[in-house]
């Protein structure tokens, strides 16, 4: 007698599904908050700009540093702009803004200095070619907490989905062996059939598991197993309950019936 089971069809489906599922989410949230929700801001931001000029815009840097803060109801952001402005030399205003926001503007025409970050833009008018000090500022549709949101998302779900790798594999390496030597799972045994003293069946009905209790060297144990893990689980329970005299929590099976014979002749 040897019976080998692996997982349930129904269990590897599921598991694998809830792999793709979450990664699938995890790709999301990480696009719109590494790429998607930047772009749109950008886009939107773009539109300010004569239409003639977007191509050559579009291709400038975007700041992590041309971000939206708060003071006490301010736009602290713009306060900042502006101070730098007012405290440095007609010269020397284009280099403040330069030692601001960590670079050279994003765009920059006749008229005025655009500095892009994913949320948020700075412009500043020019006067015969000088930086005035009235920056005009404004956050786009996607605020720079919804970003961050979408990016700690994605992260979680990535990290998440990273054990249910682990998960996934586990479950298809899900072993049952049962022979004279006794029950092997999951590389826990043999449990010698001398071993085994008791079959609780308690939460069978309800749960569709049944606890085996087996001696360990002197120690008592007890081992799990359950109907949706193993796909051979009945004939491991059956082939349990029927050597070792334990009651049996499955259905009793009706013997297959018997062909009627056809009766042949002439009435």
């Amino acid at each position: 007698m040897r019976i080998e089971s692996g997982p349930t069809t129904e269990r590897k489906v599921r598991s694998t599904l809830m792999l793709i599922m979450f990664s699938a989410f995890s790709a999301w949230f990480a696009y719109d908050g590494v790429y998607g929700y930047p772009r749109q801001n950008h886009e939107e931001f773009l539109k300010q700009i004569p239409a003639e000029e977007r191509d050559k815009a579009r291709m400038g840097p975007v700041y992590e540093s041309v971000r939206f803060t708060e003071s006490r109801g301010h736009d602290a952001t713009a306060d900042r702009v502006q101070k730098a402005l007012l405290s440095s030399s007609v010269g020397d205003r284009k280099k403040a803004l330069f030692e601001l926001f960590g670079g050279k503007p994003s765009y920059e025409n006749a008229d005025s200095i655009h500095y892009f970050g994913p949320a948020y833009r700075v412009v500043v008018p020019l006067a015969g070619g000088v930086p005035t000090t009235d920056p005009v500022a404004g956050r786009g549709q996607r605020k720079d907490t919804d970003i961050l949101t979408q990016k700690i998302l994605g992260g979680g779900l990535a990290l998440f989905s990273t054990y249910l790798i682990w998960f996934v594999i586990s479950v298809r390496r899900t072993r049952a062996v049962l022979d004279e030597s006794g029950l092997a799972f999951n590389g826990i045994g043999p449990i010698g059939w001398d071993d085994m003293k008791s079959l609780d069946i308690t939460r069978f009905a309800r749960k569709g598991t049944v606890d085996l209790h087996y001696n360990d060297h002197g120690a008592e144990r007890s081992l799990r197993l359950d109907e949706y893990y193993l796909a051979a689980f009945d004939d491991i329970i059956d082939a349990i309950c029927a050597r070792k005299g334990f009651e049996n929590p499955l259905p009793v099976k009706d013997p297959p019936s018997e062909p009627v014979p056809q009766q042949t002749g002439e009435s």
